[in-house]
């Protein structure tokens, strides 16, 4: 699910959201097509916005699940087996808490960049898209930075100390805390502060490539940490794992 997020609004990035702020010449026709079909910014806007919401719904399961199995490894899949119809129910549902001005409201095209992007009209003045998704990413956050702490504090107190694992646990904590947190440092601009002001433009750039970031984040960071994946990726033999290792395992058949 965490996949199908990301993706999601990397395809509505590059196919639209991106295509309306970066180039210019392509904005009379689809501001027109907008105009004539006024169904697809309001659908796309309320499914971008929706699959932000899911990326920190699934964040806070994603850490949750890791730390659950290191302190009840023997009950983790009996425990997730249960558990997973409730969380898939939650991360359908809650990003619907987060949008739903957006739903009832209607969208307008707003100048930027030289091109435009969709902003929303507000009927309930309240109930602010920005300030919904940065409460949502610094609860995402808190829970990250606890589940992480507490699932490398025990796996510290292991008789073997997995050390690699360790320092892999870290750097994706690192690495997901930095981009929740940046993320919701952009919305929370744009929750409190006029954006009618002059830096509004460069905010709302910052903004999208904190978003990017996120989006990509899991493949990075299992690029960062796996020499493996990271030579097949990118096939440099200075790249490539210095030690690999083949387990082979066969059968032994006896004869009555």
């Amino acid at each position: 699910m965490d996949s199908l997020a990301s993706i999601t609004q990397l395809i509505i990035d590059v196919s639209i959201q991106r295509v309306t702020i970066y180039i210019p010449q392509l904005c009379p026709f689809l501001y027109s097509t907008f105009e004539t079909y006024a169904f697809i910014p309001n659908v796309y806007f309320i499914v971008y916005n929706y699959m932000r919401a899911a990326k920190s719904v699934i964040q806070v399961f994603l850490t949750v699940n890791r730390m659950t199995c290191v302190l009840a490894p023997l009950r983790y899949s009996r425990i997730w087996r249960k558990f997973i119809p409730f969380a898939i129910g939650i991360i359908a549902l809650s990003p619907f808490l987060v949008i739903w001005n957006v739903i009832i409201s209607d969208t307008f095209p707003a100048s930027i960049f030289g091109g435009f992007t969709l902003a929303y009209t507000k009927r309930v003045r309240w109930a602010s898209l920005s300030l919904f998704q940065m409460t949502l990413m610094i609860f995402s956050l808190i829970i990250t930075i606890f589940t992480s702490s507490i699932t490398l504090f025990k796996m510290r107190r292991l008789e073997n100390r997995l050390k690699s694992s360790e320092r892999t646990l870290c750097l994706a904590s690192f690495y997901m805390s930095t981009a929740f947190l940046s993320a919701a440092v952009f919305q929370s601009y744009f929750a409190f502060f006029n954006i009618a002001a002059a830096s509004t433009n460069l905010f709302y750039f910052l903004q999208g490539f904190a978003f990017d970031v996120l989006n990509v984040g899991s493949p990075i960071v299992m690029i960062l940490i796996s020499g493996q994946l990271r030579y097949h990726v990118i096939p440099v033999k200075q790249l490539a794992p210095k030690h690999s290792t083949v387990v082979s395992v066969s059968s032994v058949s006896r004869k009555g």
